[in-house]
């Protein structure tokens, strides 16, 4: 994206957050955009984006979307060419649906309305493969079917609906990452990361289950050039253009972590019924549950060719560099055992 010396201001919001901070990083480099910050918490936006730019080129805005109003909402986008809207109720299990609803659906109306109000020229929204359900699904393209469970996934689904029928903003993105990982990262590669070290996980068979993922940096770099394409709806996944197996993840990490034993191994159906077992018979939690048997023995792929097509989009961090930076943010940040 050329700069032709005209300054704009871009939001971004949930900029603390694992895909805003890397969002913001991003953008610091391109003197064309004049950056806008929202964040529940100020402060830990501030500490958080310190660590990786100049905090003082950003405008950090304060904005709880558990209650943020319309007059809210309008000053937070008043001279906004572009938002990205990255914000979103995310990694909370036990949240009933109108929490999510609240967060991840009204909020987000809520934006899109006053950014109508105030001219704003694009709206990228972030939405996730989860909509399509917990698979199996095999390079699944972006008219595949839908298959929202989970109140997180039918949230965004709700959220993606009412974006492609909204009109009055003349360029509207919505992208579904798959699973996404990085610094700032506080769900499932975490957790797999912390079971490896740890020496408790198991891999199950021989590790072939194919998984899409994409490092947050990757991902920010894809947001950003499709602020490049044309007026309109768009609509792309976004991962990595290879799919990564669970046994390849797997080494990676042990790699990255230093480890020099060989990760451990079971025959699904044998893990599956040691784990029944101990979920019918262990008062505590068990190791391991059946869900994360599923997720790690399930196939859940999607196609990024439209992205590819449409942006010119490549992964540009190998898999290794990118593990071992979530490895060195966790460690920094006291996370790994």
């Amino acid at each position: 994206m050329s700069f032709s010396g005209q300054r704009k201001t871009i939001l971004v919001t949930g900029a603390s957050g694992m895909i805003g901070r890397a969002v913001v990083q991003a953008l610091s480099a391109m003197p064309q955009w004049d950056i806008r910050a929202q964040a529940r918490n100020p402060q830990e936006a501030r500490a958080v984006l310190g660590e990786i730019l100049d905090v003082t080129k950003v405008l950090i805005r304060d904005a709880d979307f558990t209650r943020t109003g319309d007059r809210e909402m309008r000053f937070l986008t008043k001279d906004c060419h572009t938002i990205i809207h990255c914000a979103g109720l995310v990694h909370k299990a036990d949240a009933p649906y109108q929490e999510y609803e609240v967060v991840n659906v009204r909020a987000t109306q809520s934006l899109a309305e006053a950014a109508v109000s105030n001219n704003v020229n694009t709206f990228i929204f972030l939405s996730s493969s989860a909509i399509y359900g917990a698979g199996p699904f095999n390079n699944i393209e972006e008219n595949g079917p839908l298959q929202a469970k989970t109140p997180y996934a039918v949230s965004k689904a709700t959220s993606e609906r009412f974006l492609e029928m909204f009109r009055g903003i003349p360029k509207i993105v919505t992208i579904r990452p798959s699973l996404v990982f990085g610094e700032g990262d506080r769900g499932n590669l975490l957790s797999m990361i912390k079971e490896i070290k740890s020496g408790r996980f198991v891999q199950i068979g021989n590790g072939a289950t194919e998984k899409s993922l994409i490092y947050s940096r990757d991902l920010a770099e894809a947001i950003l050039l499709t602020m490049g394409l044309p007026d309109g709806y768009h609509l792309f996944n976004a991962a990595n253009p290879k799919a990564t197996s669970v046994k390849e993840l797997t080494e990676a990490i042990s790699q990255a972590l230093g480890n020099p034993k060989k990760v451990s191994s079971m025959p699904e159906p044998l893990l599956r019924f040691g784990v029944k077992a101990a979920e019918l018979l262990m008062k505590e939690k068990a190791p391991v549950t059946s869900e994360q048997v599923n997720k790690l023995t399930t196939t859940t792929t999607c196609s990024v060719n439209r992205l590819i097509n449409a942006t010119g989009f490549q992964q540009r961090t190998p898999l290794a560099q990118a593990v071992r930076a979530e490895i060195a943010w966790a460690s920094a940040k006291n996370l790994l055992p």
